[in-house]
């Protein structure tokens, strides 16, 4: 490590005092700054890009299987959740057999429509941000802001808190 410059050695730099926590670069410069960097505008552009895209596949694959599954269940005749879970299976396997998803992914978004079909009965359900759902008002845990979905939808974080879980009321 470099010695620092002792006044009156020669060199034309008065000494400066260090400042702790600092970090010195590879070329020896002190940086004091933030230690990430910020990404540029366009790669924000792509990541959203990647994102919406990806979000918008997930909300197309929930409707279908959502799709699916009202078919199977009306043609089931009884209204148990043996028959529920029955025409969720198979919804799911209709869209694994197609190649449009993984078994997990499948699975996925199985429970997430049995989850909207069933929090009727269940009003403590909670529904958390990134995961799927069916149109509806969701309150957040957190602070009680509401978010009305009109259509299939990827929950987003609450955008007053932050919070990543809500309740739905209708």
């Amino acid at each position: 490590m470099r010695q620092p410059s002792i006044p009156g050695d020669g060199s034309s730099q008065p000494q400066r005092q260090r400042t702790r926590g600092a970090i010195r670069t590879h070329l020896g410069r002190k940086r004091n700054g933030p230690r990430g960097r910020t990404l540029k505008v366009s790669t924000l552009e792509r990541i959203n890009e990647v994102t919406s895209a990806e979000r918008h596949r997930r909300e197309d694959l929930f409707d279908r299987m959502s799709t699916a599954f009202q078919e199977l269940f009306g043609r089931a005749g009884e209204k148990t959740i043996e028959a529920l879970d029955g025409a969720l299976h198979a919804a799911a396997r209709t869209l694994i057999d197609a190649g449009e998803v993984t078994e997990e992914a499948a699975e996925r978004l199985a429970n997430a429509l049995r989850r909207d079909l069933l929090h009727r009965e269940n009003p403590e359900v909670t529904f958390r941000s990134g995961e799927v759902t069916t149109l509806g008002t969701f309150s957040c845990v957190g602070c009680g802001w509401t978010i009305v979905t009109s259509r299939t939808t990827v929950l987003p974080t609450c955008p007053h808190c932050g919070e990543t879980s809500y309740r739905k009321s209708d």
